[in-house]
Formats: structure tokens, sequence, C-alpha cells
């Protein structure tokens, strides 16, 4: 078990990002559904067709929240016991304990009391704070000597504010769809729902902004640390997301003051945009995760980057096609011997890439960045009908996945010495399979979507989810080098190509299911971040 769990920061921060994500929804939904939609909907049709699915959404998120939780506190307690040698007695009263028990009961609570139907009364909101508190106990600020309740405070409000919008969305987009659903029915509810909803969320983003901002400053004080250290990598990168989810939230605020949204293609309007706020708003819940799995930058200060040690890595070098042999890797230990030198000494188990594998990892990015820019260039070539030939762009994407599984482990069959089943054993093997495995997925289906094989247009979204999933998992993905810069160097071009994968994934979702202005700038963008991603790829290097 201790040798899966070596990956362990990668399930805490996925366990993490989860509890956010279930516990925002939840808070989102108790919110929206006490206090945004309005009384008089009860005995509209439009309420006939929200109510179940809402209250269907309010128990995933509960149901979602305590199975998060409940394998967090059974992984850490694992970890613990297994490296430090405490024992259960020790552990029960941790605060990451405690936490994690009273959000597992607050919402195995809430899913039994859902039984006596939506909740509509105001002691719903009650269920707010335990799950507040439990969220705000296990952060960064609960564990700073100083400042720590200002701390707690503004991370608390920070939270709230996030569950409050972004939580909310998905209860936003259900009351459009409903109203989508059927013509015939009464627009004022839902159009009253969606001011109140407006409202709330401009005074959400001002708190989530101020508090955020605050917080920043106190867990950074330097230009350095921003730009130094993961800490600041993540937070930059949660920046950026953040403001594009604001843009996009300009442009639904805008349809709102209009006077002439009364008719229901502008409530789809919005609906369409808030589709891609809310997979980008929880795309950012993950990167806060991560955040929190990262130390503040203030604490950080030795090895911090440089800018000259920025550019010096980012300048643009002729990329390398080249690669040691086989032979001439490190020899690789049998899945036996592995397992037990990181049981026994786990750092040891974590040494340096050598000159080679450093190599052979270049070799490999650098023809899947040329695979990824030619997609992106055949994307956007096949948009015009003398070039049909290239509308079969997908196709580039079966060589990615057949170089990886030859080339993307050299210790692993078919080309090392570690069996083809024996590979699955080993976590960072079972990964890159996983990968072949979603990009051959998606492939299929965007190649029948380009050529018209296949006209479903659920299937057409197969390809901007699987993009928008992987990169949103990337934020999460690490390289152990054994050098702390190295390691950082590495982590900026990850989250360079994590970055545009997610906007490239929702703005084709964007194009398919937009309209207007949106639909035709969506069209445009995702082929540009598949170019982009080709050219961070080929400049990528570990040394």
């Amino acid at each position: 078990m201790l040798w899966f769990l070596r990956d362990y920061p990668l399930a805490a921060v996925l366990l993490r990002a989860a509890t956010l994500a279930f516990n925002s929804l939840l808070i989102g939904g108790i919110v929206f559904c006490t206090m945004v939609l309005p009384r008089s909907t009860t005995s509209s049709p439009i309420y006939a067709k929200f109510s179940p699915r809402a209250l269907r959404l309010l128990r995933i998120g509960a149901i979602g929240l305590a199975a998060a939780q409940a394998i967090f506190v059974v992984l850490d307690t694992a970890m613990l016991m297994s490296t430090s040698g405490l024992g259960l007695s020790d552990l029960y009263t941790a605060n990451y304990f405690l936490a994690g028990l009273l959000l597992f009961f607050t919402a195995v609570i809430f899913l039994l009391t859902t039984r006596l139907g939506l909740p509509r009364k105001p002691a719903w909101p009650l269920f707010v704070a335990p799950l507040m508190f439990a969220t705000v106990w296990t952060s960064h600020g609960a564990s700073r000597l100083e400042h720590q309740i200002p701390l707690m405070l503004l991370t608390g409000l920070h939270q709230l504010a996030a569950a409050l919008w972004i939580g909310g969305m998905p209860y936003l987009w259900l009351l459009i769809s409903s109203r989508a659903a059927d013509s015939k029915l009464e627009d004022k509810d839902a159009v009253q729902a969606v001011r109140r909803y407006s409202a709330m969320s401009v005074a959400s983003v001002i708190v989530l902004v101020a508090a955020g901002v605050t917080m920043a400053w106190v867990y950074t004080q330097s230009w350095s640390a921003v730009y130094g250290t993961a800490y600041g990598v993540v937070l930059v990168a949660k920046s950026i997301m953040l403001a594009v989810v604001l843009v996009l939230g300009a442009g639904n605020f805008l349809l709102i003051r209009e006077q002439r949204f009364n008719s229901s293609p502008w409530l789809l309007r919005i609906g369409q945009f808030s589709e891609a706020e809310i997979g980008i708003g929880f795309t950012i819940i993950l990167a806060a995760a991560s955040l929190t799995a990262q130390p503040p930058a203030v604490d950080l200060m030795q090895n911090r980057l440089t800018l000259p040690e920025i550019s010096a890595r980012m300048t643009p070098q002729w990329p390398s096609f080249s690669t040691p042999s086989v032979r001439a890797l490190p020899p690789v230990q049998s899945m036996k011997a592995a397992i037990q030198t990181y049981a026994l000494a786990p750092d040891d188990a974590k040494a340096a890439n050598n000159k080679m594998e450093r190599e052979w990892s270049d070799y490999n990015h650098h023809w899947a960045g040329i695979v990824v820019l030619m997609a992106g260039l055949l994307a956007i070539l096949g948009r015009w009908d003398r070039a049909r030939w290239a509308r079969h762009w997908p196709l580039a994407f079966l060589g990615l996945a057949l170089f990886l599984f030859l080339r993307a482990d050299p210790e692993a069959w078919p080309l090392g010495p570690r069996g083809f089943w024996a590979s699955f054993y080993n976590p960072e093997d079972l990964q890159h399979r996983l990968f072949i495995l979603l990009i051959i997925s998606f492939v299929a289906f965007e190649w029948s979507v380009q050529t018209k094989r296949l006209r479903s247009s659920k299937a057409a979204l197969v390809f901007p989810a699987v993009c928008a999933l992987g990169g949103a998992l990337l934020l999460t993905h690490n390289h152990t080098l054994g050098n702390v810069k190295e390691e950082l160097l590495t982590e900026i071009s990850h989250t360079a190509i994590a970055l545009f994968a997610v906007f490239a994934g929702w703005t084709r979702w964007l194009e398919l299911r937009g309209s207007g202005r949106g639909k035709l700038i969506g069209a445009w963008v995702w082929p540009v971040c598949l170019i982009c991603i080709g050219l961070v790829l080929l400049n990528y290097r570990e040394a």
C-alpha cells in the first residue's frame, strides 16, 4: 500500500479538490434554493422541472463530500501510521481527522434531511456553518502562528464567496435549462432568479477578489515569491483562470442588464456562457486545492527562481530529436526491489534523474509537440472547404498515443525489462497508460464528429471534456528531479500546457454549445491553444 501512496501528494490534492468542489456545490445549492429562488416559483411550472433536478444535484454534492472525506481520512491516517510510527490513538485528535469527521457527518445529516424535499426554509443555511468551519480548520490560515484569526476569517470569506458564485452557478443553469425545455413556460420567475443570482455573484466576486489579494500578499510578500516558487506559479495560474471566468461572467452580466432579455434566447445565451463558467470555475477550485498542498511562498526563502534563470530556460531553442539508447539508461530495479527501497528509504527512491533520462524525456516531449502543433494547424486549415482533408486532424493524435505507449516508460514493456502487467503496478506507468486511453477515446469521437460520421451533439462534447479534464489534472502533476529549481522550471512548462488545454477544451465547448459572438470566438481560440501547447512542448527541457 505504501508503494501506491508514494504518489500520495497527488491523491491528497485530488481529494482536497473533491472536498472543496462538493462543499461549494452543497453550499451554493443551499443558498440558491433558500435565498435566490423566488418564493412564488413553488407554484410555477418551472419549479416542477427544477426541483427534482436540483435536489438530485444537492444529494450528489452531499454523497461526494462524505465519500471524499472518508477516503481522505483513511489514506492520510494510513500514510502517517506507515511513515511516522504513530498509532490511531495518536491521530484521532488531529485537525485533519476531526475536520474530516465534521464534514462527513454534516454531509450525511444533510443527505438524510433532504428526504423532506428541496431546501426552501430559512433554517437550511445553518448547514453552511459547519461546512465552512471544517474546511477553514485545515487551511493555511489555521496553521499559521501569526495573524491566525484574521487569516482564517479571510480564508472563510474567500471560500464562501467562491461557493456562492461558482457553487451556485450549476443551479442557475438547471433553472434556465428547465425554462428552455418548454418555451410555453412563464419567464417571470426565471428572470427574477437570474437577477438575484447576478447581484449575489457580483458581491461574491468583490469579496473573493479582495480576500484573495490580501491573502496572496500575506503568503508571498514579494514579486520574487510569485514567480520564483511553486506556490506563486499555482497562484498565477489560478489568477489567469479567474480572469477568464470574470470575462465570461461580465458577458452574462451585460446580457442581464439588457432590458430585452425577457425572451427565451437571452436566457439560453446566459445558460450557454454559464457552462464554460462552471467548467473553468471548478478547475479554479482544483488549482486552489493544489495551492493548499504547497507551503506558502513567504516561508520559502531558499532556492527561489530568479528572472534570469526563468528566461534562460524559456528562451526558445531548437528541439532535440535524438535520444540515447535504452541500454544507456540506468539499470531498472525489479518491482519487488523498488517497493522495498521505497519502504526503507523514500528519499533515496526519489534520486535525481541523470543526463540520459533527461534527454529521453526531452525527446518524448518534443515529438509530442510536433503532433499537437500539427493538429492545431490542421484544425484551422480544415475550416476552409478547399482543405476538407485537414478535417482528419484528430488522427494525428493516434500517432501520439502509439508513441507514448512505446516510448513514455523505457523501463517497462515493450522497451524495458518490466513486464506489461507489472507496469500497471507502478503509479507513474499507470498514469501514462491512462493518458493513452484518454487520447484514443477522444480521437475516436472527434474524428467521427469532424468527418460527419457521428452527428450526435453529446459525442461532439467528448473532445472538449477530455481536453479540459486533462488540463485540469495536469495542474496537479509533478516530476521529482532531485533539484528544487529544476522541478519548478519544469512545473512552469506543465502549468502553461495545462492552462492552454483547459482553455482549448472550454472554448471548443463554447463553440459547440454557444451562439453568436461567443461561438465564433470559441471556434478560433481552441485551435490556437493547441498550437501554443505544441510550441511549449517543442521548447520543453529538463536541464
